[in-house]
């Protein structure tokens, strides 16, 4: 378990964000603490250099943001993030690196990552990033935001894979889970879903980690899509449709 990091306080009431870094490189960890460490309400929990090592620490501390610094072109470190993301459903994956072209963009929706910052980015806007996916944002969903052409890239590198579970019975979410999903398709964060349910953030996360794992979703934004690939939900009006109706509670 990391130690608190950073000479200053964290907010009254507040929970530091805990992180959990994979870097290849040990001297450019050293400048991802520099920045972390001048965050009061910021940890660094733990540091491996590669995706593979990072499942065991990430099970052992359980971080709700981990900054993945790896070449994803390797077959061997995109499958462990693949398995990161299935295994640790709760963590939000920040990809760091690489560039702002469709490319990267595109791999790092593959492996399931919530946000993407590039090697050119500002300490400032990995510091941004980090706060906002570990409030339960999926900028990726942003950033994909009118570019149609790699919506439908995603659409058809995910198509056949979803085809396959519609080969069987539909998978079965309570409509309390299928509620939050709806929150989810309409933009909401974790703290705002939770506002309208009037229970706890931690609640509301514990529903879309169950979510996440019933459907085989590796994030938000998948589990969103799925959803309304099977007319559970719609992205107009976020009514349940008609066909397989979800369990009650």
């Amino acid at each position: 378990m990391g130690r608190r990091r950073g000479s200053g306080t964290a907010p009254p009431g507040h929970e530091n964000i805990r992180l959990v870094l994979v870097e290849p490189r040990a001297l450019l960890g050293v400048g991802v603490r520099e920045v972390v460490d001048r965050e009061p309400d910021m940890e660094i929990v733990g540091e491996v250099r590669s995706a593979d090592d990072a499942l065991t620490l990430v099970e052992e501390t359980a971080p709700d943001v981990v900054l993945l610094d790896v070449d994803l072109q390797g077959a061997t470190a995109t499958n462990a993030t693949r398995r990161l993301r299935r295994d640790a459903p709760a963590s939000a994956i920040v990809v760091v690196g690489g560039g702002d072209d469709d490319a990267s963009i595109l791999e790092a929706v593959e492996v399931g990552a919530a946000a993407h910052v590039s090697q050119i980015a500002e300490p400032a806007e990995l510091v941004a990033t980090i706060r906002r996916v570990a409030d339960g944002e999926d900028l990726l969903t942003d950033e994909l935001a009118g570019r149609p052409d790699l919506v439908e890239k995603i659409i058809d590198a995910f198509r056949e894979g979803y085809a396959l579970q519609e080969e069987h019975a539909a998978p079965v979410l309570t409509a309390r889970e299928l509620e939050v999903l709806s929150y989810v398709a309409d933009g909401l964060r974790n703290r705002e879903i939770a506002d309208q349910l009037s229970v706890s953030e931690h609640t509301v996360k514990n529903h879309l980690t169950k979510i996440m794992h019933t459907l085989g979703a590796p994030n938000r934004t998948q589990a969103v899509t799925y959803a309304v690939r099977q007319g559970w939900i719609t992205l107009d009006d976020k009514a349940m449709a008609s066909g397989p109706r979800p369990a009650t509670r």
